[in-house]
């Protein structure tokens, strides 16, 4: 008897660490022209579920708060800010606010969202649970180029520190990063100037660096995001990309005017801040650089084509990473495994994904554009 018991007590006790463990699910959120699609990491990024957004399209931005279980897209089509429910895929609630919604960032503790809006001068301050506007920072807008206008303006992309501390903003054709405290919400101070406007860019984790695109060059800077104690440092290091010989001679002749008017509109770090990674818009390469945040200027490494057959002509904008870093997802329809160098999966990304992982149904970690 005393055996039984004590083998009953063992399979409860393993029953209750398997279920303590659970089951992980890791989702990839794409969005479509309309739709948003549902992919499955752990099985060859296949389709999921599409998840209708009526009215929408046209998507500028992507974030979640795994803390509240939302999901949100910006939506140039209406202008509208929408929040989805990640447990049932339907929309909680969509919002016009200023005047075209961009690139959004929701702090680490889920509870706020910091989105600027193009055709104002400001980064809006949101609750994330109801989009009730808690601030705002008046950055400016910039001045269109004379030769090779890019169009809008104002503010543009948005990127948040791991602390949820800081939060970094840029706005098109000026040549700055600039840096707000979140808990008061204003500026504290600038990286820069870059050469030109600044386009994507990313910040390390330990805040030292901003690696960035600048309008006109195929490649980045890399700017100091401290000067001394000061907050906001200078440009330190340009990268110029080379397109391989091969590739200039399988696409002799690219159409003039760039997507978003600039050779690379796509950055960023890796999980493990060992690589950048930046997109060639024009001849459908996507390069990876190596550095080390100690050792500058960036080391070239390889470059990983986008396309299946020479003749396509595939123009990326932006690039994403899986949360663990495994997997790098290009603007352009590849899934590349980070380890090789090599493409893994074919599936129709797009500029605006994310990864969120889920516990037994329930949202526990999310990445970022």
């Amino acid at each position: 008897m005393r055996l039984s018991a004590l083998a009953l007590a063992a399979s409860l006790a393993l029953s209750s660490v398997a279920a303590a463990a659970g089951k992980l699910e890791r989702r990839l959120y794409v969005t479509d022209r309309s739709t948003i699609s549902v992919y499955d990491l752990d099985n060859g990024h296949a389709l999921v579920r599409k998840i209708e957004v009526p009215g929408g399209g046209g998507y500028k931005g992507i974030a979640a708060s795994v803390q509240l279980g939302k999901l949100y897209v910006s939506s140039y089509k209406q202008d509208e800010l929408i929040c989805i429910d990640l447990a049932t895929d339907k929309i909680d609630w969509r919002k016009k606010l200023g005047k075209y919604a961009d690139s959004m960032w929701v702090t680490p503790d889920g509870q706020t969202m910091y989105i600027p809006y193009r055709d104002d001068d400001s980064w809006w301050v949101l609750r994330a649970k109801d989009a009730e506007v808690i601030a705002k920072i008046p950055v400016g807008r910039g001045r269109n180029y004379d030769v090779n206008p890019i169009g809008s303006i104002g503010p543009h992309n948005t990127w948040i520190n791991p602390a949820g501390t800081r939060v970094y903003l840029e706005v098109l054709t000026l040549p700055y990063v600039y840096i707000a405290d979140t808990k008061t919400n204003k500026l504290i101070g600038k990286v820069g100037p870059f050469s030109k406007g600044v386009r994507p860019f990313a910040v390390s984790d330990d805040e030292k660096y901003v690696y960035a695109n600048v309008d006109g060059l195929l490649g980045f800077e890399v700017g100091a995001v401290r000067d001394g104690e000061k907050w906001g440092g200078a440009m330190l290091h340009r990268v110029e990309a080379k397109t391989p010989p091969s590739r200039l001679a399988e696409y002799p002749n690219p159409p003039a005017r760039k997507p978003h008017s600039t050779p690379s509109h796509g950055i960023n770090l890796s999980p493990n801040q060992k690589e950048v990674w930046m997109v060639d818009g024009v001849y459908g390469y996507v390069y990876v650089y190596v550095y080390d945040v100690t050792s500058l200027p960036p080391k070239y490494v390889t470059g990983v084509p986008i396309y299946m057959d020479p003749q396509e002509h595939p123009t990326p904008g932006w690039i994403s990473f899986s949360i663990d870093g495994k997997y790098a997802y290009p603007d352009g329809g590849i899934v590349i495994d980070t380890a090789t160098k090599t493409i893994v999966a074919r599936i129709p990304t797009s500029e605006k994904l994310i990864e969120i992982d889920f516990m037994d149904g329930r949202p526990v970690k999310a990445g970022h554009r």
